[in-house]
């Protein structure tokens, strides 16, 4: 019976792709040219390590002329398809750690097999396999001791001396507000408009512009995926059509849109089926971010169980982010509809907690926000930060950072889009100066 080997054959592709693009060396010491599934990509790698030890120039002509001389059939056309395939992303270095893991399965497989086969022969010698299982085993338990990524990681004093804050090269969002791995959850009553809110984020971030102020770090356009499972066709088309229209789109941004944004409806990867989907979707498109809508769809627990909660969040959710260097960004519900009296007074910090369920989903994410809407006829909503607020760049209506603006649904009758909300659109004080009923003034009238 035949097992499918382990391979992560994208992750090889665009590390290969990023090498040769930006003419840099094999890091041989987080992946070899061995750790490669396919062999094509294993000779690319070599072709690469060969030219780093030669100290001579790395791209696509000079790995071919390597690999022509070694009498291996590659040819440039092959190389120059990995460039075009890993476009302008940046290197991921999630992408080392799955081809190590997946190459450390390999292995794992392999002694396995070997052994299995040994079982099945006519005069199995049970001291023979054990012998033969546990030097394999312990050889690669060395090996993965030693491997980048696994267990504690000392931080040197030396790089965190030298650590260039104003240039780290893993900000995704604002000033280091959010970076790979990290987490967003924005909380909101059922029908504020949390969807449509996210679709603005995501068609604004995938074409490199700003959300109310807050954008990517030299506004690069960023691979967007967002999976959800309330909304039909129809309600999703709405929202993107009208945050498209808004955005006034030349013809260059609709290309990057419609190259970087995938949205999914699911309804069936709830509980233990969610991760391992969540990991799939973020893989397949190389996502920088990915929206989750609404995250209790997904999430198959007792989420006022904090100990539920805190496994999902902090043991399936978080290596996946780590691992794949993606941003969750997860809508959330409240609980009880809260009054707008019970809302008068409350801070920022406050809000944060607003969220249904366990403190622990505020606690994890890395930030929170809030999406309340403010008393009156028009609809307009606070949407304010609430933990790492002056890094976000978020502006109000004056082009100003505030750590909370008034936003509202659109002016225009129909559309689904948000934008600022004017003085006009709040609730005017009560001018008139006449006393009040029952006031000691009534009687001073004339």
């Amino acid at each position: 019976m035949s097992t499918a080997q382990p391979a992560s054959l994208d992750a090889e592709r665009y590390l290969l792709g990023v090498l040769l693009r930006d003419g840099l060396p094999l890091p041989i010491t987080e992946v070899t040219p061995l750790d490669f599934f396919s062999p094509t990509h294993s000779d690319i790698a070599s072709a690469i390590v060969s030219l780093t030890e030669q100290e001579k120039q790395i791209d696509e002509l000079t790995v071919s002329e390597v690999l022509k001389a070694w009498g291996t059939p590659i040819e440039y056309h092959a190389l120059d398809g990995l460039i075009k395939d890993v476009g302008f992303s940046p290197l991921n270095k999630s992408w080392l750690v799955m081809i190590r893991r997946d190459a450390h399965l390999r292995r794992i497989l392999a002694i396995t097999s070997r052994a299995t086969e040994a079982l099945q022969s006519p005069d199995p010698d049970p001291k023979a396999i054990i012998g033969f299982v546990a030097d394999g085993m312990k050889e690669l338990s060395a090996d993965l001791k030693t491997a980048k990524g696994t267990g504690p990681q000392k931080m040197e004093l030396e790089s965190l001396q030298s650590f260039d804050r104003e240039n780290d090269p893993d900000c995704v969002l604002g000033n280091r507000w959010l970076c790979k791995g990290g987490s967003l959850l924005i909380v909101g009553q059922s029908g504020t408009g949390k969807s449509s809110l996210m679709m603005q984020a995501a068609v604004h971030w995938a074409i490199g512009r700003d959300f109310f102020g807050i954008d990517s770090k030299g506004k690069r356009p960023l691979r967007i995926a967002i999976v959800q499972s309330e909304n039909d066709k129809g309600d999703i088309s709405e929202a993107f059509q009208d945050v498209s229209f808004g955005a006034s789109l030349n013809p260059t941004e609709r290309q990057l849109l419609f190259e970087n944004l995938a949205i999914y409806r699911d309804t069936t990867s709830v509980g233990k089926a969610f991760p391992g989907m969540l990991k799939d979707l973020i893989t397949a498109h190389r996502a920088d971010i990915v929206f989750i809508d609404p995250l209790l769809s997904f999430a198959g627990i007792n989420v006022s169980d904090q100990e539920q909660v805190t496994h999902f969040l902090r043991h399936d959710l978080a290596p996946i982010l780590l691992e794949t260097g993606a941003i969750l960004i997860a809508m959330h519900h409240t609980g009880k509809p809260m009054k707008a009296s019970d809302k008068e007074g409350q801070t920022i910090a406050d809000l944060a907690y607003a969220g249904f369920g366990s403190s622990e989903f505020t606690n994890y994410f890395r930030e929170s926000a809030f999406l309340f809407r403010v008393a009156g006829e028009t609809p307009v909503y606070r949407f304010g930060l609430t933990k790492r607020r002056s890094r976000s760049n978020l502006k109000n209506a004056d082009g100003n950072f505030s750590p909370e603006i008034l936003i509202r649904h659109a002016r225009e009758k129909g559309a689904i889009r948000w934008e600022y909300a004017s003085p006009s659109d709040l609730p005017q004080p009560d001018t008139d100066s006449s006393p009040a009923k029952g006031s000691p003034r009534r009687f001073n009238r004339d």
